[in-house]
């Protein structure tokens, strides 16, 4: 078990090696806006918790996040607790389809990125394949979730790959939400997108903007000036 420091907060963060929160909770962090009356915020998938934990500096409303592996789960009540930050972040151990909240102002979810057909990319270790193959969860139950617990005009974030966001924006239309903003995210600026960063609202009017793409490196173990920024909590 390793504590590190949250990058960019003041924040503290403890985990084993293969629970390490890595750059896509950064990337999404920082895409993610929370409305100003916001009262309840919901991560799907919480982890450890670093998720829960960056948008504790963005927003007083109440985080709850959602965690179906035991050991992460009782992590992620530990960080909670190594930050003080009980009065307004709890966990739930559970299956994300077993969720019966409503009217929740804000979803967060960093999913897992592959189908379980994809078999070349299974790790042999059971809690990385569940939170990396889509195991435990789909995307379509994801989805469904989502629109089932949003309230009317509520936001839901998420990364996921670029070859998936035909799927997603579909599967959104499918369950009365519309995505209204993406961002690809590019490792090089000459290279393909390998992330995309997507907001999603609940019966939102039709209309797209799409961001000015978000680059990772200058060249290699040189980040942007952006990126740096991101690092950084800006």
């Amino acid at each position: 078990m390793m504590k590190r420091s949250l990058l960019g907060t003041d924040l503290q963060i403890e985990q084993e090696g293969r629970q390490a929160f890595n750059l896509d909770t950064i990337l999404l962090q920082s895409f993610v806006k929370i409305p100003q009356k916001s009262k309840t915020v919901l991560d799907l998938g919480t982890g450890v918790g670093p998720l829960m934990l960056y948008l504790s500096k963005k927003t007083k409303a109440k985080i709850i996040g959602v965690e179906i592996q035991e050991k992460r789960y009782v992590q992620a009540l530990k960080n909670i607790e190594l930050n003080d930050l009980q009065s307004r972040l709890s966990v739930l151990h559970m299956d994300i389809k077993d969720l019966k909240m409503k009217d929740v102002d804000v979803i967060v979810s960093n999913p897992p990125f592959f189908k379980v057909s994809e078999t070349s990319n299974i790790n042999l270790d059971e809690e990385d394949t569940i939170a990396r193959h889509e195991v435990m969860l789909n995307l379509s139950d994801l989805i469904k979730v989502v629109s089932k617990t949003l309230k009317f005009g509520g936001y839901f974030y998420m990364i996921h790959r670029p070859d998936r966001l035909e799927e997603i924006m579909t599967l959104c239309q499918n369950e009365n939400m519309s995505v209204k903003r993406i961002r690809f995210v590019h490792p090089y600026l000459h290279h393909e997108a390998n992330h995309v960063l997507i907001e999603v609202m609940k019966w939102g009017n039709p209309g797209l903007k799409v961001e000015k793409p978000l680059i990772l490196y200058v060249e290699k173990h040189v980040l942007t000036k952006e990126m740096v920024d991101i690092y950084q909590g800006g």
